[in-house]
């Protein structure tokens, strides 16, 4: 029987990463994937006359067309083709007014709110535009800014934790912020409060307030967002993942749809293969795993092979956050509708402790909206849109909903989700639906198989954020021919994260099998 180099469990981002890199350097490869398309959250879904995408917002690795970011460089690399659209913008912050605040205002569409900020590309334009919202902000967010272009120089030494203390000692930035919450770096700099609450508005793609976020960490995202804009792939995100594909099959690799992995082979005190659906079994000298770890642990290793410190960490992380998002197709153009931006957060205060807060239960106020025609007007027939509503919760939330009830129940979220939308930006949608397809957490555990059916891992928090997680990637392994990726990883959750540790874990194998061969 056939031993292939490496095996990779699960064709989600980091998993297509990973077998795409070893396969492009010649190693024989077999990904292995339970569902019948690659991408897990990263595909698209038909109704009707619409094409939806399940989980991107957008991407701050694609850029315009003299410089290349994270994620475009990495499909560059492997030779993936991703037709690239891309906007000059970065995030509109919407928060409505309650009754007694201050420093009210009826902004441009004739809503009472106290926080209203389209904050544009570019680390100047940024900048001015939070001084022009916050006067007295232009010095401490160029100072932020500043400090994210010197760290993001040590970013490459995180690679090889063997050579940090050598290839930092001139980067001395790094070691000072590092253990750092956004909060706690953004006093330091002098930046106001207001201004603050604006500048970390994109907490929630990393799933950790401000008070619990690490300043690297975020930085690392905002800065790639304020540098390059936004960026998403002309045909949903199931374009990347199809392209991936292609790269891995191109360099002869194998890839096995509708092939569960039921059980890891181990021998000799590591693993030599997997059983596939309970039956076939294939053998490799190397392993890489897209799966949640604790569910590997529990589910495919026996316990008497597992290893008992790897397991001690997983059980002291927090699961993640977990979405709720709606799938709306409508009868009318964005114009029509009054949609004026690709990506607004609607927020019940602008502190995004009080977000998190707030987010611990369902109708919270807290929605993106997404309307992927800003970016792409001919995403949908012609004189239709689609909007892309989200509202994140953290723990069991659902625990209480009884099945026969699941129906009545994800309806009232949708249409306090929609009504959220509608009275923050005065629009009307509800009466001009065509199509609606809601997923709750039930939905994406489903897809994903992860606890709760969170898509963002663990919680990144102070001691358990980036560069702990860097510096401890090989010794976090379970076997020294094992490697994870994915979200539940070093950078968290995200595309650009996730293939980014794909990547990684692909590298490494090559790395390995290439110094075998001396």
């Amino acid at each position: 029987m056939k031993t292939y180099d490496v095996i990779v469990i699960g064709a989600g981002n980091g998993g297509l990463a990973a077998a795409a890199t070893c396969a492009k350097e010649g190693l024989s490869t077999l990904l292995l994937e339970r569902h019948n398309i690659p991408g897990g959250s990263a595909s698209s879904f038909v109704r009707g006359r619409f094409e939806f995408e399940p989980s991107l917002h957008e991407l701050c690795g694609v850029g315009a067309p003299d410089k290349s970011g994270q994620v475009e460089g990495m499909f560059d690399r492997l030779g993936g083709d991703v037709d690239w659209y891309t906007h000059e913008s970065t995030f509109r912050l919407v928060v409505p007014a309650k009754e007694g605040d201050d420093g009210a205002f009826v902004n441009e569409d004739g809503v009472l709110v106290t926080v209203d900020a389209r904050m544009p590309v570019g680390f100047e334009s940024f900048a001015q535009k939070l001084d022009e919202l916050v006067p007295g902000s232009y010095e401490s967010c160029m100072a932020a800014f500043d400090l994210s272009t010197r760290l993001f120089k040590a970013l490459n030494s995180l690679e090889n934790p063997s050579q940090l203390p050598g290839s930092l000692k001139d980067i001395p930035d790094i070691m000072r912020m590092v253990s750092h919450t956004m909060s706690e770096a953004l006093d330091a700099l002098g930046m106001p409060k207001k201004a603050q609450d604006i500048f970390n508005t994109y907490w929630c793609y990393l799933g950790s307030p401000a008070s619990k976020l690490d300043f690297l960490y975020y930085m690392a995202m905002l800065h790639s967002y304020v540098e390059y804009g936004t960026g998403v792939p002309r045909y949903r995100s199931h374009e990347m993942s199809l392209a991936l594909d292609k790269v891995i099959r191109r360099h002869g690799g194998d890839i096995w749809y509708n092939s569960e992995v039921t059980k890891i082979i181990m021998k000799d005190g590591k693993p030599a293969g997997v059983v596939i659906n309970g039956e076939k079994e294939v053998y490799g000298k190397y392993i890489i795993s897209n799966a949640y770890p604790y569910a590997v642990f529990k589910d495919l290793i026996d316990e008497k092979d597992t290893p008992k410190k790897q397991l001690k960490m997983l059980k002291s992380r927090k699961t993640a956050c977990t979405l709720t998002t709606v799938y709306l197709g409508m009868n009318k153009t964005k114009e029509e509708l009054g949609i004026k931006d690709y990506s607004i957060f609607i927020a019940p205060d602008s502190d995004s402790d009080k977000q998190y807060d707030v987010a611990q239960n369902y109708k919270s106020g807290y929605c993106i909206i997404n309307c992927l025609n800003e970016i792409i007007p001919d995403c949908t027939p012609e004189g239709t849109s689609q909007l892309f509503l989200t509202t994140m919760t953290f723990g069991d939330v659902m625990k209480d909903i009884r099945p026969q009830d699941y129906k009545k129940f994800k309806t009232e979220i949708a249409r306090d989700m929609i009504e959220t939308c509608e009275k923050a930006l005065n629009i009307s949608i509800m009466p001009y639906i065509e199509e609606i397809e809601i997923a709750l957490p039930p939905t994406f555990a489903r897809y994903l198989n992860t606890p709760l059916g969170t898509p963002y891992g663990y919680m990144l928090e102070k001691w358990d954020s980036m560069l702990p997680r860097t510096v401890q990637y090989l010794s976090d392994q379970p076997f020294d021919n094992f490697f994870f990726c994915g979200a539940t990883q070093e950078r968290g959750d995200g595309y650009g994260c996730a293939y980014y540790t794909g990547e990684k874990a692909g590298n490494l194998v090559v790395n390995a099998i290439k110094k075998e061969g001396k």
